[in-house]
């Protein structure tokens, strides 16, 4: 059986608290604000790979290009170029058998404004592209590792990202877990299909 959105809404979250746990112990104790993001990265992947079904694999850093290519999306009309420009990666890519894109997800650590919009368009373009194949890549994931004194914050900006675009892309409200003044945020894009 397939990974599920409820599965990798919580492989987001526990991978981020263990990231910060192990860098936290990794550390003496001492909570560093700059460690590498790719440590939530990893302890995701390791989370999702636990829950991947049988004809599903796991690829970090796929370049964009790659998972539309796997889409059967090509340059053209409505093709999301703008947002994937300059060789850019996902975080992660969910395939089924080996090579057609499910789902793109995206990793920030304590992120401004600014780089959660981008993300958020990045993923908010490739889901929409994918609207009308059937069988490939129908979600998109944000996952967010931050202070929990910025929850309110960032959750204002994911509502009023979507009020935006809601002619092409929507989102349920953000799922959060907060723990010893840290937050992990998941944000779920789902593409708006023409009518």
């Amino acid at each position: 059986m397939a990974i599920t959105k409820k599965q990798i809404t919580e492989a987001l979250h526990f991978g981020v608290q263990t990231a910060s746990e192990n860098h936290r112990e990794w550390s003496d104790g001492v909570a560093l604000v700059n460690w590498p993001e790719y440590l939530i990265v990893v302890e995701i992947a390791r989370y999702i790979y636990g829950e991947l079904g049988e004809s599903e694999c796991l690829r970090l850093e796929m370049p964009y290009r790659e998972v539309l290519d796997g889409a059967g999306i090509t340059k053209g009309p409505g093709a999301p170029l703008k947002a994937i420009k300059g060789g850019k990666k996902a975080d992660l890519a969910l395939l089924k058998n080996r090579h057609k894109p499910t789902c793109v997800i995206e990793a920030k650590r304590n992120p401004t404004v600014a780089d959660m919009m981008r993300d958020l368009e990045r993923l908010r373009d490739v889901v929409y592209a994918c609207r009308h194949k059937r069988g490939v890549l129908k979600h998109g994931f944000l996952s967010i590792y931050e202070s929990r004194d910025y929850i309110d914050r960032d959750v204002d900006t994911i509502d009023q990202f979507f009020n935006a675009n809601r002619q092409r892309a929507r989102a349920k409200r953000p799922s959060i877990l907060a723990w010893d003044g840290q937050a992990s945020i998941v944000v779920e894009i789902t593409a708006v299909r023409d009518r």
